[in-house]
């Protein structure tokens, strides 16, 4: 009922109005609905592979040893300098960060504002930007320690709306799309709006930019293309949606090489598209079509991929699939609680039954599996819920939501260190930039590690 007023409200409001001092909208809610007509999608007209991957068997749950005196390939850590969307990269995944490693604490900000996502923060020419609940923007610079730049788009009506904001960078350009269904860029230079649309319905999914194409997804699993100059939809595309809500939300990545768009959506369907000829490469569908099963929500994780192979996660499986004709190479039955890092060879998984689990890519066999607490001395009530987890100077890390820093070899799964590295816990995902850490803490405080 409260969606279908918000909605109401929003496809009643009047049209747009400038402010000539600022170059700046005088509010959000006087931007009108975008109602073009717009190129669709067809998906019956389509070459579509359809495949139901569910299946019911019990997850792993065993403890395997590494071959002895084995050694793994991993990828060569790389050095980010700047973090432009909420996965880091296009592909969602980064193999292995480059860190100077000694996790000493740098620096920490004044307290900021309180975030309306911690895990969507980015960085951008040595400087922090987020929002707050209230839908504020902020930049942070990094070597001022202070507040540059504060801008809200929302006055009056939408005031007392908790906002949920999907933010990346392309062009020196930052584009914010929420959960009142606006979109939006704002020129990071001079600091004032380029275009603001309303599309009427939230949006609910990260964004990728390609081609000066935006993609994101509303929360009735409608993907759209929007020219990232202006504003204008390109083209749109509705797939199944779904009446229950979950935290998991839709979800994007892009393969540049081969100008294809993976989506999977909250219904289970996941799709690839070429985003320039907008033809559908194959779909699948990752739900029972029975009706007791299809009334469950479906859980995921992020998508991820490198190269050809791509891990799909379901609230039961790890699926690998090839990224060009969508055939299944292997299934794993586990139910895992944070986004899987793939490597060339090899894809880690930390399981909801506490198993930190290396899984060979070509043959999808457990290459070594550890119980993460078989060898701490600290509780696990202490160390409290796992929140992020990378790997950084090719060893395994993970990071907990109360602020303890844990690190494995990623050779056979072997516990190498704990430590506290925040005492006021952990509300963001780690970003690693420049040989440096970076998280927010629940005190709302941008820490800086080296």
């Amino acid at each position: 009922m409260k969606n279908f007023i918000l909605v109401f409200v929003i496809l009643m409001l009047p049209s747009c109005s400038f402010d000539n001092k600022t170059g700046l909208w005088n509010d959000a809610s006087d931007i009108p609905v975008d109602n073009q007509i717009v190129k669709s999608i067809n998906l019956q007209n389509q070459q579509n592979t359809y495949q139901d991957v569910f299946t019911k068997k019990e997850s792993f749950n065993g403890e395997v040893d590494a071959v002895s005196n084995s050694s793994l390939k991993i990828d060569t850590p790389i050095t980010v300098n700047n973090w432009f969307e909420e996965y880091g990269t296009k592909t969602n995944n980064i193999s292995n960060f480059s860190y100077d490693g000694t996790n000493t604490l740098l620096s920490k900000s004044s307290k900021l504002r309180k975030l309306s996502s911690g895990d969507n923060i980015l960085f951008y020419n040595d400087n922090l930007i987020a929002s707050d609940q209230r839908g504020k923007i902020f930049i942070y610079s990094l070597s001022l320690n202070k507040k540059i730049f504060e801008y809200n788009f929302y006055q009056k009506k939408f005031k007392n709306f908790k906002k949920k904001i999907y933010f990346t960078i392309h062009n020196n350009s930052l584009y914010a799309a929420d959960n009142l269904g606006y979109i939006y860029a704002i020129d990071l230079a001079k600091k004032s709006l380029i275009w603001a649309k309303n599309y009427g319905i939230p949006f609910r999914s990260n964004l990728k930019i390609i081609e000066e194409q935006i993609f994101l997804v509303n929360q009735d699993n409608v993907i759209y293309s929007i020219d990232a100059i202006t504003g204008e939809k390109k083209w749109q595309f509705s797939t199944s949606p779904t009446f229950l809500k979950s935290d998991f939300k839709n979800n994007i990545a892009i393969d540049i090489f081969n100008k294809n768009l993976f989506f999977l959506n909250t219904s289970g369907e996941f799709y690839s598209i070429n985003y320039l000829t907008q033809k559908i490469n194959w779909v699948l569908n990752l739900k029972s079509s029975s009706l007791v099963e299809s009334s469950e929500l479906f859980l995921s994780q992020p998508i991820v991929f490198i190269n050809d192979s791509l891990i799909i996660s379901t609230g039961r499986s790890i699926l690998n699939y090839n990224t060009l004709d969508g055939s299944r190479n292997w299934r794993f039955p586990s139910n895992i609680v944070l986004k899987p890092i793939l490597t060339t060879n090899y894809t880690y998984i930390l399981s909801n039954n506490d198993l930190l689990i290396c899984i060979e890519n070509k043959t999808g066999k457990v290459f070594w599996s550890q119980n993460i607490y078989k060898n701490l001395e600290v509780k696990k009530k202490k160390i409290g819920k796992f929140h992020d987890f990378k790997i950084i100077n090719n060893e395994i890390s993970i990071f907990s939501k109360k602020g303890y820093y844990l690190t494995f070899n990623s050779s056979n799964g072997i516990l190498q260190k704990i430590k506290k590295i925040s005492k006021n816990g952990i509300n963001s995902k780690i970003v690693l930039l420049k040989e440096h850490m970076f998280l927010i803490d629940n005190s709302n405080k941008l820490l800086k590690f080296n």
